[in-house]
């Protein structure tokens, strides 16, 4: 059988040879005969059937009204509803099941009158038996009479209504229906849209309609249809077969016979269109009786899981391709628009099996011509997945390659990233070699997989194969290269070489246009967050904010979502770190609800935002859900094992563990970081972040020499670093040096933070000073910044007897932040009990154990000086801390705490 003519289009028929379904009779109009009883009688069931409660409802509801229409293709159960419904109903009820041997106007008129007179409706004689010849309004009014003089209201049900054809029966069938008969209910049930002037009854009020859509079994109505089937399913298989079927009855029927039948056991999973009885009731009942040309349209574009018009006429060659979807949409249910695409439509899943397994028995060589024109359609109108599916499912790799490498390889990073890995996974081993765009197709794969260190060998090897080609094949190829060399560099942690090769990208990106390259917008956007967050990471905060405000910009623009969500945490965790908690949280809220909208709440562009929302949480001292963003900021890291975020994350994990007072867990987390900081990642910003928190938990355990250690090796030191240092100096007593450091230059940007912290720190030393008024203006800036921000951490981070009192003379002194002071001492509190039991677990450093097994003598500050070889205002240091680990305020009351709590 020839299926396709010499220029591709389709020829023959898919059920050439097949016996139709009803073949139409060209016999002379006869009225019905004793032996069309049949015509006149509800059908009987022979299997079990569901009752549908639901659907009664709405045929009970419909008898108020004067015309029912029951509209489903073959299978979808219309019979079967209509007819069990009337069962023990009181009124009587006429029938006929439509024949195509009626379709002239006296037949279907003496079928209608025989209808009502079995039902015992209409006296015999009225209307009159003999109709021939006359005029069709007599006949009506005929019939009118009869009906008029029914004793009792009556349910007239016609059943096959798509097989009148005849243009006057339609017309007095139309002009019966479209007027209201008091005592006569009509039931029309139809496979496909009746040619009857329904609109107005619709628009009336007097039309009911069951479509498809209520037909479709639900899950509880499938349920119980296997189990009076005796087959016993689980809920989720229940769900499969509904998936497969899209609730068809009929379809689940013959999944019930599929999966008892012999030879078993049977996996849903095996039950699709080629299973032999959905094939030949497929084939038969929906099928047949299509125009050739139109049943040659549905095998070509079954290829297709959706389809509109111009891609159907791009796949047939023809221009008809809207015209048919929509007649067949009409003329049945097996073809559906879809809702939120109405110029689109989808075949049913179990006839587009069948569509496809007769393509590929009876026309395979051609196959892959059918695929190719879809593929360059959806290339064309920027389909990228479906063209890969097509050009994958006709074999074409060249193709493939070309179209991962021209718009695809953006998508590596996007939410169709899993999509394009698996379309990617389906090229060929022997195929991956054998083009430049391949190659890269091939080192799509490895980037996938974390194979960094095979990824050169392979853009090798494709730099290689593009020798000679002319210059617009070399261009994308080249682009999609270096870009995977950014994304190398990116997930090693090489930042010096991110921000190089992100700079030669948006060179190369500024001298072409989509054109050229399609995906360019893509690749911008991508090479503009890769940009801003590699400056983030060298420490160029000013530089690195403006790059990732254009990338965020760009990416929306570009309708990658997952850039901009990464370029907008990454802006969120730059301002937590160097800016505004308020900006921060504003930015990491932003990010995180664009991921929620889109599903992706645990992709991993989503990492720096939750990493920014659990910093914000520490500053606030909201540590539960501080644990929370950190726990969501794991689960996202694992979906991608970026170097330095994973870096960022332990020391978000170390910040969390001190603001808890778990000086030691902290250690430890900073430990991992610095055994997973290996020679390829350079991050300066990032080292320089982690050491800060060491120094942080030094200034916690009062190992005040560390952190002067740790600076004196470090070049200029930041803001941060030189608060911290600051700290250590205001701890050992060295006041005008913690003066010096704290008169520095600010940041480049705000750091609201470290800026509070300063604060604080001026107004203990102009305390210890006795500079009152100085001490209470500090404190009130730190006050007036704090509560705007919502910081709490930094009070807390510096608690003790000094400042906790400055705090509650702060509050007697202004009625401002009053609300604000209140919660701040709380935490204080409250960190100060805490500190307490961590002191009781040996949290004490060396050195001040040492200094505290020294007060119970009658030794002066001066002699533990002498005997432990450092200076006096050391020592003070040191029993400052003890006294604020250990919450006493003499010496005294220390070592009565150390001894109950065996300290000493």
């Amino acid at each position: 059988m020839e299926v396709f003519d010499k220029a591709g289009r389709a020829t023959g028929s898919l059920t050439q040879g097949r016996p139709t379904r009803r073949p139409r009779r060209c016999h002379g109009p006869s009225a019905p005969t004793p032996g069309d009883g049949a015509k006149v009688t509800r059908p009987q069931m022979f299997r079990a059937h569901v009752p549908r409660p639901r659907l009664s409802r709405v045929l009970d509801a419909a008898l108020h009204v004067p015309v029912t229409l029951v509209c489903g293709g073959a299978g979808w159960g219309k019979t079967v509803l209509v007819s069990t419904w009337l069962d023990d109903r009181p009124f009587p009820v006429a029938w006929l099941t439509a024949d195509r041997a009626d379709d002239d106007v006296q037949s279907f008129w003496s079928g209608v009158v025989t209808a009502l007179r079995a039902a015992g409706a209409v006296p015999h004689g009225d209307p009159p038996e003999e109709w021939h010849g006359v005029r069709s309004a007599a006949r009506v009014r005929a019939l009118a009479g009869g009906v008029l003089r029914l004793p009792t209201p009556t349910v007239m049900v016609i059943d096959d209504l798509q097989e009148f054809e005849n243009g006057e029966v339609l017309r007095e069938l139309g002009t019966l229906i479209d007027r209201p008969w008091p005592n006569l209910h009509l039931i029309l049930i139809s496979r496909s849209e009746p040619a009857l002037p329904l609109y107005r009854l619709r628009l009336a009020g007097g039309l009911r309609e069951i479509r498809v859509v209520d037909l479709a079994f639900t899950a509880e109505e499938a349920a119980l249809l296997f189990t009076r089937l005796d087959l016993r399913l689980d809920g989720n298989d229940v769900v499969a077969l509904l998936e497969r079927t899209q609730g068809w009855p009929a379809g689940l029927q013959m999944a019930a016979d599929f999966l008892t039948a012999p030879g078993g056991p049977h996996r849903i999973s095996e039950f699709a269109g080629d299973v032999r009885p959905v094939d030949e009731y497929l084939t038969n009942e929906v099928l047949a009786e299509l125009p050739p040309r139109t049943l040659r349209f549905l095998l070509c574009t079954s290829i297709s899981e959706q389809l509109c018009g111009d891609l159907a006429d791009a796949i047939t060659l023809d221009d008809d391709g809207r015209r048919i979807l929509e007649e067949l949409e009409l003329a049945g249910d097996f073809v559906v628009r879809l809702g939120a695409r109405p110029l689109w439509f989808r075949y049913h899943r179990l006839l587009r099996d069948v569509l496809r397994h007769h393509l590929a028995l009876e026309c395979a060589p051609r196959v892959p011509e059918l695929h190719g024109r879809a593929a360059r359609w959806h290339l064309a109108h920027g389909s990228i997945h479906q063209a890969l599916g097509h050009a994958s499912a006709g074999g074409d790799w060249p193709l493939v390659g070309r179209v991962v490498v021209a718009q695809a390889v953006p998508l590596i990073l996007s939410s169709d990233g899993a999509a394009l890995v698996r379309a990617l996974r389906g090229i060929p081993a022997a195929e991956s070699a054998t083009t430049a765009e391949l190659t890269v197709c091939a080192a799509l794969l490895l980037f996938d997989a974390g194979d960094w260190d095979a990824i050169p060998e392979r853009l090798v090897a494709a730099r290689g194969l593009l020798q000679g080609r002319p210059e617009e094949e070399r261009t994308p190829v080249e682009t999609a290269i270096r870009a995977l060399e950014l994304g190398v560099h990116g997930a090693i942690g090489d930042m010096p070489a991110v921000v190089a090769e992100t700079t030669r990208l948006l060179t190369a990106l500024s001298r072409f246009g989509t054109a050229e390259i399609p995906a360019a917008a893509q690749y911008r956007a991508i090479a503009l967050t890769f940009k801003g967050v590699g400056l983030f990471w060298l420490g160029q905060t000013d530089l690195a904010e403006r790059f990732l405000w254009n990338a965020s910009t760009a990416a929306r623009a570009a309708g990658t979502e997952l850039v901009e969500i990464n370029a907008v945490g990454h802006r969120a965790l730059l301002e937590i770190m160097y800016g505004s908690v308020q900006e921060a949280t504003r930015l990491a809220t932003a990010a995180l609800d664009l991921a929620e909208r889109g599903g992706w709440r645990s992709a991993w562009q989503t990492v720096a935002a939750h990493l920014a929302m659990t910093l914000v949480h520490v500053g606030r001292r909201d540590l539960a859900q501080a644990e929370g963003a950190l726990q969501q900021g794991r689960r996202a890291l694992c979906q991608e094992p970026e170097a330095a975020q994973q870096l960022a994350w332990l020391g978000c994990q170390a910040e969390l563990a001190l603001a808890r007072g778990e000086p030691s867990v902290a250690r430890a987390v900073l430990a991992q970081a610095r055994r997973q900081q290996g020679s390829r990642i350079r991050a300066p910003a990032l080292d320089r972040w982690l050491l800060l928190i060491e120094s942080r938990v030094d200034l916690r355990t009062g190992a005040y020499e560390a952190v002067e250690e740790r600076y004196a090796r470090v070049g200029v030191p930041t803001f941060a670093e030189r608060v911290c240092q600051a700290r250590a100096a205001f701890a050992v007593g060295e006041l005008s040096r913690a003066e010096v450091l704290l008169a520095g230059s600010p940041a480049p940007l705000s750091e609201t933070v470290t800026t509070v912290e300063a604060h604080v720190l001026t107004a203990l030393i102009a305390d210890a000073r006795r500079q009152g008024l100085r001490a209470a203006a500090a404190l009130a800036g730190a006050f007036a910044l704090a509560e705007h921000e919502g910081l709490i951490a930094p009070f807390v981070a510096m608690a003790g007897g000094r400042l906790e009192r400055l705090v509650r003379r702060q509050s007697l002194l202004t009625y401002r932040n009053t609300a604000f002071v209140s919660d701040v001492l709380k935490a204080m509190t409250a960190t100060g009990a805490g500190e307490n039991a961590a002191v009781q677990a040996g949290e004490l450093s060396e050195r001040e154990r040492e200094v505290l097994s020294y007060l119970p003598t009658m030794l002066t500050a001066g002699d533990i000086a002498a005997e432990l070889g450092v200076s006096i205002n050391t020592v003070k240091a040191h029993l400052r801390s003890i006294y604020r680990k250990l919450n006493v305020a003499r010496r005294r009351e220390a070592v009565t705490h150390a001894r109950e709590h065996g300290l000493i």
